[in-house]
């Protein structure tokens, strides 16, 4: 059976959302690992990197996740499938050479992205909409194929068999309000995000759906 690690914190951005009926179907057997409880690099076919209130952005790094830099990038060499989750994203970002740099005020928003997508994200079933949402914009790393982006930052990108996602894919509308309580935003600011991805679970394409097509068509020949 295929296992996966997946490393986050233990109280935000922790829960995997749409990401846990994909691997309980495909039969992997997953390990959580936890930021601080995690001092050597894991054992399994594919690692997951969940998102993080903290920084990797030029100016804002700190000691525990420039560790958590490095161990990606040992992780990467050795060519075993990785996806990063928009913190995750930006560590990957790093490890390999791109740049992650602090906005000038938070991005938020339920992002089309058939409206940023490069020609390709088609063919992984990327074009969205996603839960964006984050404080520091990625730049890829040199020789990364780019599959979508918005004006300040690249949003979606993969090096090899590691893939870097900006977007929240994994969240349904509970998790997204309880992650957003979590990092203490006001309701104004969450609310219309968890409305607007509710009301996309009972449509025609729901993002449960597109997320399994994405994760089959980046990581389904792990077995």
């Amino acid at each position: 059976m295929p296992s996966a690690v997946v490393l986050s914190h233990h109280d935000i951005a922790h829960e995997l959302g749409h990401l846990e009926p994909w691997l309980e179907e495909r039969g992997f057997v997953v390990q959580r690992s936890y930021r601080g409880d995690m001092p050597v690099m894991p054992d399994a076919d594919l690692l997951i990197v969940m998102g993080s209130p903290t920084s990797v952005a030029t100016g804002y790094l700190l000691a525990p996740a420039d560790e958590e830099i490095s161990m990606v990038r040992e992780w990467v060499a050795t060519g075993r499938p990785y996806l990063g989750l928009c913190f995750g994203a930006q560590v990957l970002a790093k490890a390999l050479g791109g740049e992650v740099n602090r906005l000038d005020r938070t991005f938020r928003g339920y992002v089309e992205c058939a409206d940023c997508t490069t020609g390709s994200a088609g063919e992984v079933g990327f074009e969205g909409p996603w839960v964006v949402w984050h404080d520091d914009a990625i730049t890829a790393p040199p020789g990364a194929e780019v599959f979508a982006r918005l004006p300040h930052a690249d949003l979606a990108f993969r090096a090899g068999n590691a893939w870097g996602l900006q977007p929240h894919i994994e969240v349904t509308p509970e998790s997204l309000e309880r992650m957003a309580i979590a990092l203490g935003a006001d309701e104004p600011a969450y609310a219309p995000l968890v409305e607007a991805l509710a009301a996309d679970e009972s449509g025609d394409s729901p993002a449960r759906a597109r997320v399994a097509q994405f994760l089959d068509a980046a990581f389904g020949t792990i077995r």
